[in-house]
């Protein structure tokens, strides 16, 4: 099954972090991503994966955002949000 992976950071991003984090995202997770911001000055990660449940899925997406974060040196905290694509 394909899932939608919302992230919304603890803390607003600075240009630069931003576009460290979309590196990152490109680099590890296969479809790609973005972030930016939401909620009025939160920022949010958006990516996708394939996972056979939503616990699975949830798991994976935490992996994923703890590996992102570190590699592009930023300090935040995150609460994720999964949404089951349609059609699956």
């Amino acid at each position: 099954m394909n899932w939608s992976v919302y992230a919304d950071l603890s803390r607003p991003l600075t240009v630069a972090e931003r576009r460290s984090v979309v590196d990152v995202l490109n680099e590890l997770v296969p479809d790609g991503g973005c972030v930016g911001p939401q909620k009025g000055d939160i920022d949010e990660v958006y990516f996708c994966l394939e996972a056979v449940s939503s616990a699975e899925a949830s798991v994976t997406a935490a992996r994923y955002l703890d590996v992102i974060l570190e590699k592009a040196g930023v300090q935040a905290r995150y609460e994720i949000q999964l949404q089951l694509q349609p059609g699956h």
